[in-house]
């Protein structure tokens, strides 16, 4: 933890709160912008203004907004792996009922006192001074008296933590407020970058406050006053009633998000409707497969080879995973957008095939429950208004019959998950599976195509990335079917062989990508290049002249222009050695979306549309878009690489990765060569650290050390049976056995004994004669056999071909523990 923010003098104990004037700055949020975010590739491209002025400027402009939300969503993070960190020490407290155990009161948290701590947090909001806690546990209030002191700086950095809570619920609702009145259009195909910078901090702030639920805020707040007033004669600390309406109100957190975020209801409504038509095309195995949306070959003319069909869907699909917690809780804390006509089935399709939500690492809500508690009484009782106002107006009928239909909806969705859910991620896994596998080879034989289906591969990525993670967050998970009344285990197979596949087929997508990075770095610039001449050409039609510009964002436009025309050319095989930085490009042109799509501005989103789309060709937006997400393949290629096909969230669920892996390696389907995708993504696990958490890295580092001699244990250990199966009395052994000179002194008899020649001898009973192997009905050894040697070779050779696995500071080289 950092060094405290809260400061005591000699003459009082009590903790200063920060000035009112920086309680608000960001400046506050030092401590979790650590490293400095601006060096980070997701905020890399916006405009960075000093907080400073952020705060005197009097009106916020919207770049500074922007900068301001990505840089809230970083907070977010922190806050959130910070209660995380809470929850581990506390030893997962159960704050319904109230059980705790031993450790939870050794961690040095609270005071080692049940009597005091549980009274207090029970009765929250009621004062602790009004208990009479004194009469309830005389001996261990005295030693709270005695060690009042200790006990009050044990919780200092957790009182911090509620504080820093609150300061960033102010902070996100301004900002997400401000954006949601002033943005005109945060529809995905035409204000798409924006739109999910606004999505991803709305998503955040749900998360952050559904986390704090698992963490005893009313425990730590009541014991930090309590120990206050004992030092300083009664005096409540300054901030303790800020903080109780702020526990109170967000108690449980649900039924505060829903009152904080009715303002912005209609525009999170809006958004997952228009999010929806992707969200069923992700679902649609079918089409995916008979449409090509993740082929290298044209659906309907093979001959064509480049997938030019889809080229705006495939980069949408990419997205899909964002699209789906998106909906999941937008719905959930905006439940009236339920009463949208197309919201039903939305929301159905993506509930029906998650039974939990996923909040922070591997803590997770069960989905099904919190909609019926939550959202389930908000729509019955806009269905009872409905009710009561049919007979005076007509739109009251409909509003009924939808409300009716949700209610059914959120009632049997819940069943539908349980029998289906595991089925459908199935199926999807096996058409990733097929598309995966076939877009490996493709590309590894045709390397010049893989550039311009840059997208589709993320896309591929992407999906087989959230098919992954889906899976293991819910291997061994247990839901209530009705509030607790019984428990019904998810039927997840853990020897299921498409989980293999999958990280076969991720870990040489990346690879490919990585070999030919110079390729796609030329085809990237070769577009913007091009780009460059069409802006140009918009910029002067007679549509642009007539909206007669302003001078600021006309010069923005200049410098896009002048940026795009001086990029590098590619010549050869000189790419690779190309240095190209396009950050200041894709700051001019974020500066002119805040621009262009801001209520207030003269010149907007719609104007520019309408005076550039009239020339047959895309328009001007379009091009500025298509030219931003291109730059990124030239500098931030690796970011990219890394977002769409990461799995470092794997590390949480590694116990359960060891389990499946060694159901499925040495199974019916198991492939030998997948041993290098199931060792590799242990690397990327020190990525989940948080900086904020001291000693996380080391941590996280040494669990990844030992997953990879787990597996490494496995492996040689398939490799060992594989070996004794061969070298069995089953295996070659049996091919070895000799007749004794009995038994072919017998056999020789027999054969004499045959009156026809061409009949071939009968073996006598008990002898089996030789080659019987190779008859039909005897030929399962041998078949055994093969697959042994098989599988045995190739073993080898992937072991032997394998590239170094580098953890932290270990490297793992399998040929030398093959061979130690």
């Amino acid at each position: 933890m950092e060094k405290s923010r809260l400061h005591f003098s000699s003459q009082d104990a009590s903790p200063s709160l920060t000035k009112s004037k920086d309680w608000d700055a960001l400046s506050r949020w030092s401590e979790y912008l650590k490293p400095d975010v601006s060096s980070t590739p997701t905020s890399k491209g916006w405009k960075h203004v000093s907080f400073e002025q952020s705060l005197t400027s009097g009106s916020f402009q919207k770049a500074v907004h922007i900068e301001w939300v990505i840089q809230l969503s970083q907070v977010a993070e922190g806050l959130m792996a910070k209660m995380y960190r809470l929850i581990q020490i506390l030893d997962h407290p159960d704050l319904v009922s109230y059980t705790f155990t031993e450790s939870f009161w050794k961690a040095g948290v609270f005071p080692n006192c049940p009597r005091i701590c549980l009274p207090v947090s029970k009765k929250f909001p009621d004062h602790p001074n009004k208990l009479q806690l004194e009469r309830v546990d005389k001996v261990a209030f005295d030693a709270l008296n005695d060690s009042a002191e200790t006990y009050l700086q044990n919780l200092e950095p957790w009182i911090l933590l509620l504080l820093d809570l609150m300061a960033f619920r102010e902070q996100a609702l301004r900002l997400i407020l401000d954006l949601s009145s002033t943005v005109i259009t945060l529809l995905p195909h035409q204000n798409s970058l924006i739109l999910h910078a606004f999505m991803d901090l709305f998503c955040s702030f749900v998360r952050v406050n559904l986390v704090s639920e698992k963490i005893p805020r009313k425990m730590i707040l009541q014991m930090y006053n309590l120990l206050h007033t004992m030092l300083r004669n009664g005096r409540d600390c300054e901030f303790y009633h800020r903080l109780v309406q702020f526990v109170d109100s967000y108690d449980p957190p649900l039924k505060g998000l829903q009152e904080d975020l009715n303002f912005v209801s209609p525009r999170i409504g809006e958004v997952l409707e228009a999010v929806g038509p992707i969200i069923f095309l992700s679902t649609d195995t079918k089409k995916l497969r008979n449409e090509g949306f993740l082929s290298p070959f044209h659906p309907r003319y093979p001959d064509i080879l480049t997938n030019s069909a889809h080229p705006m869907r495939a980069q949408d699909l990419a997205n899909v995973t964002s699209y789906r917690e998106w909906v999941l809780l937008g719905y959930l804390v905006c439940p009236d957008e339920l009463l949208r006509v197309t919201s039903i089935d939305i929301s159905m399709v993506v509930l029906k095939e998650n039974l939990i939500m996923a909040l922070f690492r591997d803590e997770y809500m069960l989905l099904h429950e919190e909609y019926q508690l939550y959202v389930l009484p908000k729509i019955l009782e806009s269905k009872r208004l409905a009710k009561s106002g049919r007979n005076k107006q007509k739109e009251a009928d409909l509003e009924y019959n939808v409300a009716k239909q949700v209610e059914k909806m959120i009632c049997e969705v819940h069943e539908q998950a349980l029998v289906s859910c595991y089925a459908i991620h199935h199926e999807r896994r096996v058409l990733l599976k097929q598309e995966i596998g076939r877009m490996v080879v493709f590309f590894a034989d045709q390397p010049s195509l893989l550039a311009p289906n840059i997208q589709m591969v993320f896309s591929a990525l992407a999906l087989a990335q959230y098919e992954i993670i889906w899976y293991f967050q819910h291997v061994g998970i247990a839901l209530s079917k009705y509030k607790a009344v019984r428990m019904v285990p998810v039927d997840i197979d853990a020897a299921d062989p498409t989980i293999g596949f999958l990280l076969d087929g991720i870990d040489k997508l990346c690879c490919l990508v990585r070999k030919y990075v110079a390729a796609i770095k030329g085809y990237a610039l070769s577009y913007l290049s091009s780009c460059a001449g069409r802006i140009r050409f918009l910029l002067g039609t007679p549509g642009m002249v007539a909206l007669d510009l302003d001078t600021n964002l006309r010069g923005l436009f200049q410098q896009i222009v002048h940026c795009l025309e001086n990029i590098p050319k590619p010549q050869g095989e000189n790419i690779s050695s190309v240095t190209c930085d396009l950050s200041s490009f894709r700051e001019l042109w974020l500066s002119v979306l805040m621009i262009v799509t801001s209520s207030r501005s003269s010149i907007n989103i719609r104007h520019l549309e309408k005076a550039t789309v009239s020339t047959g060709k895309e328009g001007l937006l379009s091009e500025g878009n298509g030219a931003y997400n291109w730059s990124r393949c030239v500098d931030e290629l690796d970011f990219l690489l890394s977002k769409h096909g990461s799995l470092k969230k794997l590390y949480f669920y590694h116990q359960h990765l060891t389990a499946v892996f060694r159901n499925t390696m040495f199974g019916p389907e198991g492939r030998p060569q997948h041993c290098c995708a199931w060792l590799g993504i242990a690397s990327c696990f020190p990525e989940c650290a948080s900086t904020i958490v001291p000693d996380e890295v080391n941590k996280i580092g040494r669990d990844a050390v030992v997953y990879v001699e787990s597996l490494i244990e496995s492996i040689m250990g398939g490799l060992e049976g594989l070996i004794n199966i061969l070298d069995s009395e089953g295996g070659f052994g049996s091919l070895e056995n000799q007749l004794l000179p009995e038994q072919a002194a017998n056999r020789a008899k027999q054969t004499v004994k045959v009156s026809t020649p061409l009949k071939s001898p009968k073996a006598i009973a008990g002898l089996l004669l030789p080659g019987h192997e190779s008859h039909l009905e005897n030929n399962n050894s041998i078949k055994m056999l093969e697959a042994a040697l098989q599988r045995l070779t190739n073993l080898c050779s992937v072991l032997n071909d394998m590239e170094p696995i580098c953890v932290l500071n270990h490297v793992f080289v399998l040929r030398e523990v093959r061979f130690s």
